[in-house]
């Protein structure tokens, strides 16, 4: 019972636009859908989009607004465009890929910060490490246990 409180409370708090005290108000939430047809929207909306793109989330510094394997459209904006509470991906200096929130706008670049991180990343996105915002999300979910047996069938 504890573990449905817990799971329900994190949706709920996935919904808002401010998560652990992170504004994350200009990050689009995750549609659920079936995996073959979450990354069928992904890639149309992708192909739709002028320069997106589209890839899997791993870790799980940004849960619960976004779980591990959540499928991502990004899109590339220009640096001027970017916006508090956005969801950006960039590289950093030793050449890892990061999608954190921006947080705020500073002199040197934009802070961004993990949900699950207590503070925000010393290395700040700039025009030159920034790779692309995300624009769209889309949760895989299974089917469900009885559609499995139906399919074994």
């Amino acid at each position: 019972m504890a573990a449905l409180l817990f799971t329900s409370a994190t949706a709920q708090e996935a919904e808002q636009p401010w998560i652990r005290g992170i504004y994350t108000g200009q990050s689009p939430r995750p549609v659920k859908a079936a995996e073959a047809e979450a990354w069928q929207q992904a890639n149309i909306l992708a192909e739709n989009t002028p320069d997106a793109f589209v890839l899997v989330g791993l870790g799980r510094s940004m849960q619960p607004l976004y779980a591990p394997g959540t499928i991502l459209v990004l899109q590339h904006l220009p640096y001027a465009e970017l916006k508090r509470g956005q969801t950006a991906l960039y590289r950093t200096k030793q050449q890892n890929v990061v999608a954190h929130v921006l947080v705020a706008k500073a002199r040197d670049g934009w802070r961004v910060q993990g949900l699950n991180n207590a503070i925000h990343d010393m290395e700040p996105v700039v025009a030159e490490n920034l790779v692309g915002v995300v624009v769209a999300a889309f949760k895989p979910v299974a089917p469900a246990r009885s559609m499995q047996v139906a399919m074994l069938r």
